[in-house]
């Protein structure tokens, strides 16, 4: 594991998640302490953060070093004027909770996306936790038969896959169709191998979600159906997780590269009230930076 001179990292648990304590968010992080942040991120896949009651800005400020961020589009969630970078999803009585699937963000895309930093703003008093699921672990926790079966495979990702359910079609009306239909045609289905190595920390990892891969390709459609059934159910293994109790002004940072998330549908009807952007590159790990 690596050393910290600049932070305290605490794993959450044997194969993913870890706290990060010694800094404040609102304030600008030396580039010591941002290439020690990005560390821990590697090793524990995601990270979290204590007690960070940040603005919208300063949210944007502290994920900014890491990469190119992404502008906010208004279609699944709403916008915020304070940072044009920062998405707010807002679950309620009149919007319930739809996000309660394992999925890695932006796996539809040709070049998906780094990292998600997500702060719980207004969570509920109870329920409304988060799972994480680390992809590294996922992989290595396969028979070697089955590695061996999948590891020259391509995964077939698509946006519609779980855009076009029936939970999903008030993303469809008002405001938000026009940027749900941009975001659709800018998306074709596309391929990406299902078994990657990661670019920073050159390990392998099962590149699959319940939500956007929509086959594997190279055996028939049975065999990817069933491979999919089994690889959704395996990517659930409590072994492979963490998962996380929000409290205000926690802030989750997570590798969209080796890891899935799921939201869970647990406290409605109850507000819910978190703050998200995107990060498109990994600028540090890569060697990016200016």
């Amino acid at each position: 594991m690596p050393n910290y001179a600049q932070i305290t990292v605490t794993p959450a648990s044997r194969n993913c998640g870890a706290f990060i304590s010694g800094v404040d968010l609102k304030q600008p992080l030396s580039d010591a302490e941002n290439a020690e942040i990005h560390s821990a991120l590697m090793a524990h896949q995601v990270v979290f953060f204590r007690d960070q009651d940040v603005t919208p800005l300063e949210q944007a400020a502290f994920a900014k070093p890491f990469g190119r961020l992404r502008k906010a589009r208004r279609a699944a969630f709403d916008t915020t004027d304070d940072a044009p970078e920062v998405s707010v999803i807002v679950n309620d009585r009149e919007r319930p909770p739809y996000i309660d699937h394992f999925h890695a963000d932006g796996m539809f895309r040709a070049e998906p996306e780094f990292g998600s930093l997500l702060k719980a703003e207004n969570p509920p008093e109870i329920g409304g936790d988060t799972i994480f699921v680390s992809l590294t672990a996922a992989w290595r926790g396969l028979s070697d038969a089955m590695r061996g079966l999948l590891a020259d495979k391509m995964g077939l990702y698509d946006f519609m896959r779980l855009h076009s359910a029936p939970e999903k079609a008030r993303n469809w009306k008002g405001q938000a169709r026009a940027g749900m239909i941009k975001t659709r045609d800018e998306n074709p289905p596309v391929q990406h191998p299902l078994v990657p190595v990661h670019p920073v920390t050159g390990e392998q990892a099962l590149y699959f979600s319940e939500s956007f891969t929509a086959a594997i390709m190279g055996v028939t459609k049975y065999e990817s159906e069933g491979l999919h059934a089994m690889l959704t159910r395996h990517c659930a293994k409590p072994e492979f997780q963490y998962r996380l109790n929000w409290r205000p002004g926690t802030i989750a940072f997570w590798d969209n590269r080796s890891s899935l998330h799921y939201a869970v549908a647990d406290y409605w009807p109850d507000t819910r009230i978190m703050h998200r952007l995107t990060i498109e590159t990994d600028d540090i790990g890569l060697g990016r930076q200016a």
